[in-house]
């Protein structure tokens, strides 16, 4: 994702100083491990940094239309993605505190600027579901024929033709009690 770059300073020099940010960043996808997102309209986001004394806390939303492909029948799939933005960002050099973790926050550079597009990426990637679906009840691909079962049944009707060598195939015989 290319850098949203946000300078602190002068409007965040005091505690308590705060500023909201909205826009949307020029974006046409976003990864989520090996799956690439789809985001023709870009990426929407609200942000409002406050000084908070000790650094600065970067929090809101960002949004997106995404466009992907099913999971289970390969057809496009459009969501509404939106998820909470977080971030903090040390105004003192990391190695001048002392009881932290380095990867608990970041630091303003030496002229009090920051990047938010990670944190805004993040928040995209978390609200992502972890299956993309067309459909919720989508029903998929037939397994052996790979008809699209949600333009009805397949010409093969694979639940009656289950190859007795497949290991799964034990578990067409399975019956679960209902208590």
């Amino acid at each position: 994702m290319k850098p949203l770059i946000i300078e602190a300073y002068p409007e965040l020099s005091e505690l308590g100083a705060f500023r909201v940010l909205k826009g949307t960043l020029d974006e046409t996808s976003y990864r989520r491990g090996a799956e690439v997102l789809e985001t023709p309209d870009g990426i929407s986001y609200d942000l409002t940094l406050t000084n908070t004394g000790e650094g600065i806390l970067l929090s809101g939303t960002a949004s997106c239309t995404a466009h992907a492909s099913c999971a289970r029948c390969l057809a496009p799939a459009t969501l509404e993605i939106s998820g909470d933005v977080e971030g903090y960002y040390s105004l003192e050099p990391v190695d001048t505190l002392e009881g932290y973790e380095q990867d608990e926050f970041d630091c303003l550079d030496e002229d009090g600027k920051f990047d938010a597009a990670g944190p805004i990426e993040a928040a995209l990637v978390y609200a992502t579901p972890f299956v993309i679906l067309c459909k919720e009840d989508c029903k998929g691909l037939c397994p052996t024929c790979g008809a699209d079962l949600n333009e009805g049944p397949c010409a093969c009707d694979s639940s009656d033709d289950i190859d007795p060598d497949n290991p799964f195939a034990v578990l067409r015989n399975l019956k679960f009690n209902e208590e």
